[in-house]
Order: structure tokens, then C-alpha cells, then sequence
């Protein structure tokens, strides 16, 4: 076997420990300073290009693949301009722990004042992205690339996995190199073992025993069960034990909401009715893959029994894990070894706490179901309405990707959780502009399943470049727009706030027509009893597709 390559430019260089590090797919938006990495892709068939038309949505569909894999997500960007556009993206992969690599252009080491795609200060870019990744680092030499590289790889991968930032200078404002013009040759690339944290055999007997001990424990599932794939682990000790799970509203299809003992999200302000009920009587909480400190633990403390137990997801136990049985673990290998260390201690299935969830889950679906009465007719369609509908003719295995907005919180109330996928949501970021690029992510991942976008027209607008995109790669996924000309969820905000709304409303164009000239299908509906035959056409589609709906804004039901 070789020991060192032939000699090579900074573009080959990278794209060869791409290539042994088994990357399948980059999302891309090309620039000048990157196209020596280009030239290297040109010649590694091994790897799909996804060229995006919006840099924004370049980052986000490696979040989505980085969600939906568990590979890290890789995404190539120009320098200056490119790395500013994409920082949204970053900072959704780093809150939703998705693994992510941010490879990009920058200007040269020592570049001059007003560079081209530079500001004064030539660290900004590697700066910029340092508070929003685990890892953010400016190469300096090109024969640190490889060892870059694969630190780059372990450290998306280890412990709770998150985006890293990589830039390559060029090697002056116009030069078709980068760092210099001569090739290198580099000793044969070495992949970096991924760390991860083993849980103490003491720990998890402790933490059984308390379990086993408690007369009402309560099972919290983090999205790090999720990103783990760790969801089945759960569900087995919830059954053998009766033991209710919940999770938070970003880790929704960490168990099925048919589950006999899944008993609902938590949101600081709207949670579910089995929440409550299964926190009232709790005398043990015990949280697998959350943080500490954050606003979903620090909410957790507020309506938590006394006894509490947090196995965080983190890379490290530092000063924030500093309360009395708060421990770091990979969620996986906590839950497995939990699992073996319970084997012969199933209890009787509590009947009650199985009856009374399934009470309070069929009284509040009712609920939510009679609040529509009376407004499944209306025109413009209501939003509720449009849920429902959907609800009602999509697969058990479909994927629905939501965007922020009114849509989302519609969508708690009417979809069916059966899998991981069932309504993946931006986050704890929260941002605008979700739906769209991660939805096509989605599809180009399953292309057997049916894949729904559920979306306002404002934050489809933010990335609607990008359905040309869906329509260039085949990722057939039925986008519903809620099209009511306006941010509403902010009109229903302002209202609240101060008795009437202002600048939140704008002039939104017939998406149908945008989806039929892009080379999609694109429908209008106007009136109810034109939804459901209109999705019954798009899901018969063979191309990406657009139903958009005239809907106003409606306040939420009662929880």
C-alpha cells in the first residue's frame, strides 16, 4: 500500500479525504474561490454534486442529510459572501446536534483591506462561524490538510455531534490556487477514531435501582435518543417498566404517539395534556439526551419531582453539569446498558397510567377535532383544515418537514407521529426556511416514501430558489403553502400584544404558477372541497409539487 500520494493541489487534497472518508453527496453553490476544490470533485465519481441556486439552503440540506443519516452533511461554499449567507444553516446544525461539514472558500493569509469577498479584518469569516460550530479553523499550510481534514470528521462525529467550519485561503484575490501554486505530496490519508463516552457501570446500576425504586417514574427522551438512534431502547424500558416518556417538542417521533406509555411533548408554552398529567405524579424524572442548562432542562426543573436524573448529551462534563446526578454519556450505550442491567426486573403493565394516557390522548384529539366544526367549510380554507386533510391521506411511513410559522403549530395538534420522520421541525433556532431544503434532502434519502412540506408562504419565499432544485434532481415532494400573504403567526402575536397588527403583511404570488414554470405541478386551491382532490394530483405527480392554498390566519385551539 502506498505510503504518500503523488503530488497534489489543495482542491485534490481535500476531495481525496472525502473520498476515503466515504462521502456520498455535497451541497454546493460554486465561487471562485473554491473552484480548485471543484476540479477535484470533477474527478471523484464516487461523490453527487447538489447544486443549490440559494446559498442559504446549501447549509440547510446538510443539516437535513447530517439529521436524517447520521453522516456528517457536506457543504461547499465560496468565500466572504458565501460563508455569511450559509451562517443560519450552521448554527440549526449545531442546536439540533446534526453533523456537519462547512468547507469553504476565504481570502488569501494576508490579505489586503477591501480583498475581493473580504472585509479588513482576514480572520472574520473563520471568526464568524467559531461561535456557531464545535470547530472552526483557517488552514494555514497545504500540507496540514489531510491531518484538518480528519480532525474535522472525528469532531462532527464525537460525543454530541455538530457542524465544523473549514476554510481555505486562496492564495491571492485572483489566483486559481489555494495557499500556493505548487502540488504537495501528503503521506496516505488516516481517519481519526470517533470518541465516544461509555457510561459507568456504576452510574447505570445506581440509576436502575432509583428507577426500580420509584413508585411514578417519568422517562424525558432528548433528541440525542434520536440522533443516536436510540429510540428503541426506550420504548423497550418504558414497557417493561410502565415507565411514561416524554421529549421535547424538537425530539417529536422519538416514540410513537400510539405508544401505550408515550405521553406527549413539552414546550414552555404549550405542552401536551399527558405532559402534565404524567409530571403531576412523578417522583422520578429521568432525562436521556438533553443538555444541562438549557432552556428545555432548565423548564424541566420547574415542573420536575425532586428526584432527578440527567444523562446529558455533550461531549464533555464541564461546569454546567454541576447538580447532584447530572452525568455526560453517549444516550445509546446508557440506554443499552440500562436495557441489559433491568433484564428480569419487568413489572405488571400499570393499567391506570395506560388507561389515563389513553384517555387524555382520545379526549384531546376529540377536542381538537370538534374545534374545526363549523370551520371545515370557510373560505379562505382554514389552517387547522388544511392539517387535517393532509393528516388524513398521507402514508404511516411518510416523512412531513414543516417550516416555522403557523403551519408548525397546526401540525402539533392533527399529524400522526408513527416514526423519527413523521414531522421533522427546525429546532430550538427556530429559523424560517426549514421546509424546503430539507424536505428534498429528505426525498433524495427515501425516495420510496412520500415526502410532505408543510410551509407558509413567507418562509417558502425565503428559499423558493431552490425548488428548481427539486425539480433538476427528481426529489418529488408534494410542498402544501399555506398562502395567506402574510407572516400571521406574527399578526396573531401583535394582536395579543398590542390590540392590532402592523408591517406583516405582503403580496404573495400564485405559487401554483411559479411550480408549473420551474417544470413541476403546481395547483390552486381556493375553497375546502378543493383540497383534498388537489393533493390526491399531487401525490399522484411524478414530479415536485406545488398545492397552494388560500388560507387567513385562526388562533389555536385550547390546549
Amino acid at each position: 500500500m502506498a505510503t504518500e500520494t503523488s503530488p497534489m493541489h489543495a482542491g485534490q487534497a481535500v476531495v481525496e479525504a472525502l473520498v476515503k472518508e466515504n462521502v456520498k453527496k455535497v451541497f454546493c453553490v460554486p465561487g471562485s474561490h473554491v473552484l480548485p476544490l471543484y476540479d477535484g470533485l470533477r474527478k471523484a465519481p464516487s461523490i453527487q454534486l447538489v447544486t443549490c441556486k440559494m446559498e442559504p439552503n446549501v447549509t440547510l440540506m446538510a443539516d437535513a442529510y447530517g439529521r436524517l443519516t447520521g453522516e456528517p452533511g457536506i457543504c461547499l461554499l465560496t468565500a466572504g459572501p458565501g460563508v455569511a449567507n450559509s451562517v443560519a444553516g450552521l448554527a440549526q446544525a449545531y442546536g439540533a446536534a446534526s453533523p456537519v461539514i462547512h468547507l469553504t472558500g476565504a481570502v488569501p493569509l494576508k490579505a489586503s483591506r477591501e480583498a475581493f469577498h473580504g472585509v479588513d479584518n482576514p480572520e472574520f469569516t473563520v471568526e464568524l462561524c467559531r461561535h456557531v460550530t464545535k470547530w472552526s479553523v483557517r488552514v494555514r499550510r497545504i500540507e496540514d490538510i489531510p491531518s484538518i481534514m480528519a480532525e474535522a470528521f472525528r469532531v462532527c462525529r464525537s460525543g454530541r455531534p455538530g457542524p465544523v467550519h473549514i476554510e481555505f485561503p486562496r492564495l491571492s484575490d485572483y489566483a486559481p490556487y489555494i495557499l500556493q501554486a505548487e502540488p504537495v505530496s501528503f503521506a496516505a490519508y488516516q481517519t481519526a477514531p470517533v470518541e465516544v463516552i461509555e457510561p459507568s457501570s456504576e452510574d447505570v446500576d445506581q440509576f436502575a435501582r432509583r428507577l426500580l425504586g420509584a413508585k411514578a417514574p417519568v422517562i424525558c427522551a432528548g433528541k440525542g435518543v434520536m440522533r443516536k438512534n436510540a429510540m428503541k431502547e426506550v420504548a423497550e424500558i418504558s414497557e417493561m417498566l410502565s415507565i411514561p416518556v416524554v421529549y421535547p417538542q424538537d425530539s417529536m417521533g422519538v416514540i410513537p404517539d400510539d405508544h401505550p406509555f408515550a405521553a406527549g411533548h413539552f414546550i414552555g408554552t404549550r405542552s401536551d395534556p399527558r405532559f402534565q398529567y404524567v409530571m403531576e405524579k412523578a417522583d422520578l424524572l429521568l432525562s436521556v439526551g438533553l443538555r444541562a442548562s438549557t432552556a428545555e432542562t432548565e423548564f424541566l426543573r420547574e415542573v420536575a419531582p425532586e428526584e432527578s436524573i440527567l444523562v446529558g448529551f455533550d461531549d464533555s462534563e464541564d461546569e454546567n453539569y454541576s447538580r447532584k446526578d447530572e452525568i455526560v454519556a453517549d444516550p445509546k450505550l446508557f440506554l443499552g446498558a440500562l436495557l441489559e442491567r433491568l433484564k428480569g426486573e419487568a413489572r405488571p403493565v400499570n393499567e391506570e397510567v395506560k388507561g389515563e394516557i389513553a384517555r387524555i390522548r382520545s379526549e384531546f384529539r376529540e377536542t381538537v377535532s370538534a374545534y374545526l366544526d363549523g370551520g371545515r367549510d370557510e373560505t379562505p380554507v382554514h389552517p387547522g383544515f388544511i392539517v387535517e386533510t393532509v393528516a388524513g391521506m398521507i402514508d404511516l411511513d411518510a416523512v412531513v418537514v414543516s417550516d416555522v410559522g403557523n403551519c408548525q403549530m397546526w401540525g402539533r395538534f392533527y399529524l400522526p407521529i408513527t416514526n423519527p420522520e413523521s414531522f421533522l421541525q427546525s429546532g430550538v433556532w427556530n429559523a424560517m426556511s426549514f421546509c424546503l431544503p430539507t424536505a428534498i434532502v429528505a426525498k433524495l434519502e427515501y425516495p420510496d416514501r412520500q415526502v410532505v412540506g408543510i410551509s407558509g408562504d413567507g418562509a417558502f419565499l425565503m428559499t423558493i430558489g431552490d425548488f428548481v432544485t427539486a425539480c433538476e434532481y427528481g426529489a418529488n415532494v408534494v410542498f402544501v403553502i399555506f398562502n395567506d400573504g402574510a407572516f400571521s403567526q406574527m399578526i396573531g402575536q401583535q394582536e395579543k400584544l398590542y390590540g392590532e397588527a402592523y408591517g406583516c403583511e405582503f403580496q404573495s404570488p400564485n405559487f401554483a404558477e411559479i411550480a408549473n414554470a420551474c417544470g413541476g405541478f403546481g395547483i390552486r386551491v381556493e375553497k375546502p372541497d378543493g383540497l383534498a382532490p388537489a393533493l390526491e394530483k399531487a401525490f399522484s405527480s411524478d414530479t415536485p409539487s406545488i398545492v397552494d392554498v388560500s388560507t387567513t390566519y385562526r388562533p389555536l385551539p385550547p390546549n
